[in-house]
Order: structure tokens, then C-alpha cells, then sequence
């Protein structure tokens, strides 16, 4: 039953922080880092006997992260569900009832990387208290920044102690072709390298 209470609440973690700002919502870096396609731009010829015209640098295009999808490996002894809860789009459950909930649905022009660390803690406590539980937000690490220097992305690390049962979990939500929110919740304590191989998977990939 209380691995039951943990999965239904983990679930609705995901969903709340999918929900934040209309924004998607998770030690290792992030993911693999793609080269850069990004080529300098060519130096026009010097006339004969002038000096060469002094001009600022050209700022590299962004690329269009909208042209991207995401893959990652989920781990072994991980299994699909057939049928995830409703609002997720894909659940993968370990015995032990360890998670990688995966919510996606359509960018809205907000950013991941322009969430705050503030706003997500408030966030996770608030849809707790919701449903009754008591819980505490332990020891987050939060940072943003780009997936594959394309992808804009919040990841947040952190313990909850939710009535005297503490797991960990992180959530990463990354914006691409759509928006992403991965939640990944150890209810044991066994899954951190695995899950730090599966963050580290998530890459972007040029459609």
C-alpha cells in the first residue's frame, strides 16, 4: 500500500510540475553533448590597397530546438506500462515500484530553462498538501541551461520525506519538438546510477 500511496504521488509530482508556468518539468551532466554544427561565418576579401573594413563578429543562429526530438534508454528492469495513469504519457515501473513517468505535450512558447528553483519547491509541497500528505523538499539542486547546446532544460534534484518515507527523485523538463517532462523517482535507494545513465541518455536528435 505504501508503495502504491508513493507511485499515485510521484505521478501527480510530474503532472504538477508539467503543468508549471505551461512550461515542461529532471551529479552527472544532463545528457551527451552532440558536436556543434555551427560553422564561423566566411570573411569577405580585402580590397587591393584598402584596409580590411573592421566589423563586429556575427552572432551564430540559434538553432530551432522545435526541429528536434529527444530518445534515452530506459533502464533495465524497467517495464512499459500498458496502461499509464491518466495525463501521463509513458510509465516505466520497477519492482519495487521506482519510476520514470514521462509527460509530453505541445510547446507553448515558455521555456524550461527560464523556470525557477523557488517556484518548482513551492510547487512540489503545494500538490502534496493537496492531497493531505505531509511532505518535506530536502537538499534540491537545480540548474538550466541547453540539452546538446539546443535544447532548452530545468532539472531539479532533490529527497522527499513523505511521511517518514524518504525518496529521491529528479525531474527534468526540456523543451524540443515538444515539451518533455521526465520524473524519476527511487523509492529504494538502489536505482541512482541508473538513473544517472538514463538522464545522461536523453539527447537530441535533428528530425
Amino acid at each position: 500500500m505504501k508503495k502504491a500511496i508513493l507511485g499515485v504521488c510521484a505521478v501527480t509530482l510530474a503532472l504538477a510540475l508539467a503543468a508549471c508556468g505551461s512550461a515542461p518539468a529532471s551529479g552527472s551532466a544532463p545528457a551527451s553533448q552532440p558536436a556543434s554544427a555551427s560553422q564561423p561565418a566566411s570573411e569577405p576579401a580585402s580590397q587591393p590597397g584598402s584596409e580590411p573594413a573592421s566589423e563586429p563578429a556575427s552572432e551564430p543562429a540559434e538553432a530551432d530546438y522545435t526541429a528536434y526530438t529527444l530518445q534515452f534508454d530506459v533502464p533495465e528492469k524497467f517495464a512499459q506500462l500498458e496502461e499509464p495513469p491518466e495525463g501521463v504519457s509513458a510509465m516505466f515501473q520497477a519492482a519495487d515500484g521506482s519510476s520514470i513517468n514521462l509527460v509530453i505535450y505541445e510547446n507553448d512558447g515558455s521555456l524550461a530553462s527560464d523556470v525557477k528553483q523557488e517556484d518548482l519547491v513551492s510547487l512540489l509541497e503545494e500538490s502534496m498538501q493537496q492531497m493531505g500528505l505531509e511532505v518535506e523538499v530536502l537538499n534540491p539542486v537545480f540548474e538550466t541551461g541547453k540539452l546538446g547546446d539546443v535544447c532548452p532544460y530545468y532539472r531539479i534534484d532533490y529527497t522527499v520525506v513523505l511521511n517518514d518515507v524518504v525518496m529521491g527523485q529528479t525531474m527534468m523538463g526540456i523543451n524540443a519538438d515538444r515539451a518533455y517532462t521526465f520524473t524519476f523517482t527511487d523509492m529504494t535507494g538502489d536505482w541512482g546510477q541508473f538513473f544517472v545513465d538514463a538522464i545522461a541518455s536523453i539527447t537530441p536528435v535533428a528530425q
